[in-house]
């Protein structure tokens, strides 16, 4: 009788704690500001087809400026219109409480933001000095985009998209339902709408009006880890953890998807000639017209995850995993291997490059490895110099306005280097 009473006492005093842990953890939630829902959302999928139209052809060149996106612009060229430092002078270092995959951004101003897997979104100067810092709950793989009108808007694995202003007061929450992983990018001006956020989180692919609204999504078969590139004419094209690349009409009805041999976790890069190029877990740059028709395919023998970039020769370049992890630069007409540059690493097929490339004014190249090392290189692949870290280098590097060679790595530091005067 006795040790009934004791494990009846055990399951009310069990009880009771539960119900104060759900207590506090929602007065937890309630000190957050609460996220918008999104009920009645278009879904579209592979059924909802958009009428068939011809899009080939030359695009627009985009207007330079200070990289305020994921890979520069909305089509992730990857080039810059500043110079890069000629060897790696530390101006800086930030720490966070965490690794750093992120690719920063900056504004003409010098002001960098950034997010870490310690949860925090971080704004500085261009000094390096902390400005404010917002816990966004949930480690941040998510590259952040800056408008216009200087509001921010970054995902998080905490399932929810956020937008602050410039001094970092929240305008909007909203609620995705899966890790918001990708970077977010701001389409032009079409159909009525001054520019929607495109982001993946989950197997779906985000269309968000700037002031929170959301106005429809699509669901892939698959995780989405690839940041969506968007075409002048609003066209969307992703790829996902499903084999395949999407092309999404700016109504998110599908234009066309191609299936590759694996997942297709590199951000597709749009050229001003308008041919998509992409990497895929089938160990093969892919080259595809605006219509989704193959042009070439190229076996670089190891997974390809990062986003390509455009050399200033015109040269497709491509981060490559192990066993022969590499740098390689590829001919944008037919694939053909033009150089490679060797990273020292193990031969493992899961250590390589996956930071993608960045072109500064004159053609040289940056980009991190696995081996806790960020490069530079000269236009013609010749090495210029290295900068070592305490932890591997997967952020993409950006050149601010102001001078300054921009990159985070796994020590959970943020780096700058600065240009020799």
């Amino acid at each position: 009788m006795t040790r009934q009473r004791l494990t009846l006492a055990g399951m009310w005093i069990g009880a009771i704690g539960a119900v104060i842990f759900l207590w506090l953890s929602r007065q937890s939630e309630e000190d957050i500001e609460p996220a918008m829902e999104a009920p009645g959302i278009p879904v579209r999928g592979p059924a909802d087809r958009a009428p068939d139209e011809e899009r080939a052809g030359a695009l627009e060149p985009l207007e330079p400026g200070p990289p305020t996106t994921y890979r520069l612009d909305r089509r992730h060229s990857g080039r810059s219109p500043y110079p890069g430092p000629p060897r790696a002078i530390p101006a800086w270092q930030f720490e966070t409480g965490s690794r750093i995959t992120a690719q920063p951004i900056a504004t003409a101003d010098g002001r960098i933001y950034v997010g870490s897997h310690d949860g925090f979104f971080y704004a500085l100067d261009e000094h390096g000095n902390e400005r404010w810092k917002y816990d966004l709950r949930g480690p941040v793989w998510s590259t952040a985009a800056v408008d216009g009108e200087g509001n921010l808007y970054v995902g998080s694995d905490a399932k929810v998209v956020t937008s602050f202003t410039r001094s970092g007061d929240v305008r909007w929450r909203l609620d995705v339902e899966d890790d918001a992983d990708t970077g977010i990018v701001l389409g032009p001006a079409v159909d009525g709408s001054p520019g929607r956020l495109h982001f993946g989180a989950g197997p779906d692919l985000w269309a968000v009006e700037t002031d929170g609204t959301v106005a429809w999504r699509y669901h892939a078969n698959g995780k989405i880890f690839s940041t969506p590139a968007i075409d002048d004419d609003g066209t969307i094209y992703f790829g996902s953890q499903d084999d395949h690349v999407y092309a999404v009409a700016p109504d998110g009805r599908l234009r066309w998807q191609y299936r590759t041999g694996e997942d297709v976790d590199s951000s597709p890069m749009l050229s001003d000639e308008g041919h998509l190029y992409f990497g895929s877990d089938d160990h093969k740059v892919h080259s595809l017209d605006r219509d989704g028709n193959v042009r070439w395919s190229t076996d670089l023998e190891g997974y390809v995850r990062a986003p390509v970039a455009v050399g200033s020769d015109g040269s497709i370049l491509a981060g490559v995993y192990g066993p022969r992890p590499r740098l390689v630069a590829l001919s944008p007409s037919d694939g053909a291997i033009r150089w490679f540059f060797p990273v020292t690493v193990a031969d493992s097929t899961e250590v390589g490059v996956e930071s993608g490339a960045l072109v500064d004014r004159d053609g040289n190249l940056y980009f991190g490895a696995h081996d806790d090392y960020l490069y530079a290189l000269a236009p013609s692949g010749d090495l210029r110099f290295i900068h070592g870290t305490g932890g591997d280098v997967d952020s993409a590097p950006i050149l601010t306005a102001t001078g300054l060679l921009v990159f985070g790595s796994e020590d959970g530091y943020l780096h700058a280097l600065r240009i020799e005067e």
